[in-house]
């Protein structure tokens, strides 16, 4: 299996220096590179793909957080710094681990291995939904989707609901969760033949067959409890009213 591949940025030597030689001690990772400013990992990054970046954080010119959000596709973030009050919103830039230094070779592997695992995870779902998923039909009832590199059939009456995961979908069905690479839109298009299912929200379409009760703009299915969007309102309720009784 090819080794994952990491990139260190960070300003000071030292730290540069000890992440280094952790990583040598790691199996399945492999030093891509390191640089010292966010200059040099742009254009590090121009030229070279990487798996994982262990990013400092307080760097001159450029913060790495800040380098990071100039990034339209990056690498799982590990954000490496002495300053614990970026954790918050170091998280909501999907950062995969926050570590502060100084940084022990247990926590750091602790990370590692779980940056690597999210990173193995993704690679085995790069081919789209699009071109995996048979067209649904009302005749037959079932589409087959890949996932972890198998072509998986999910039946859909027992899908509860579909959910969006940014390049990702989670099927929640009888059988448990299932998550694909792919888009909401395309699996809109594909469920359209079945007037059983519906699209709530930005985030969610789901089996109307399902509903267990609608409380304001919450709709309950099994112990979840699934918004409606505000665009989506008046062609929900629309739907709603007409299994009403007077």
């Amino acid at each position: 299996m090819k080794p994952i591949q990491v990139l260190i940025v960070d300003d000071e030597p030292l730290a540069r220096d000890i992440l280094e030689t952790y990583l040598l001690k790691t199996p399945d990772v492999q030093l891509a590179g390191t640089c010292k400013n966010a200059l040099e990992a742009f254009s590090f990054l121009s030229k070279q793909q990487v798996d994982i970046m262990l990013l400092d954080i307080n760097m001159p010119e450029i913060s790495g957080m800040d380098f990071l959000k100039t990034l339209k596709s990056p690498p799982g973030i590990i954000f490496t710094t002495a300053y614990s009050e970026y954790a918050v919103e170091s998280y909501e830039l999907n950062a995969l681990d926050y570590l502060l230094k100084p940084i022990s070779f247990e926590r750091f592997l602790k990370a590692i291995n779980k940056a690597i695992e999210t990173t193995r995870q993704k690679s085995t779902a790069t081919v789209p939904a699009e071109s995996t998923t048979s067209p649904v039909s009302t005749k037959d009832n079932i589409l087959f989707v890949k996932s972890d590199g198998k072509l998986v059939k999910i039946d859909l009456a027992q899908l509860w609901f579909v959910e969006g995961l940014k390049d990702y979908v989670r099927l929640w069905t009888d059988t448990g969760k299932i998550i694909v690479h792919s888009t909401m839109k395309n699996f809109e298009e594909q469920l359209s033949v079945l007037s059983n299912f519906v699209r709530v929200s930005k985030s969610y379409i789901i089996n109307m067959q399902y509903v267990s009760e609608v409380d304001g703009n919450i709709i309950r299915i099994k112990d979840q409890m699934i918004n409606i969007g505000n665009t989506y309102k008046e062609q929900i309720y629309e739907l709603f009213n007409k299994y009403k009784m007077s």
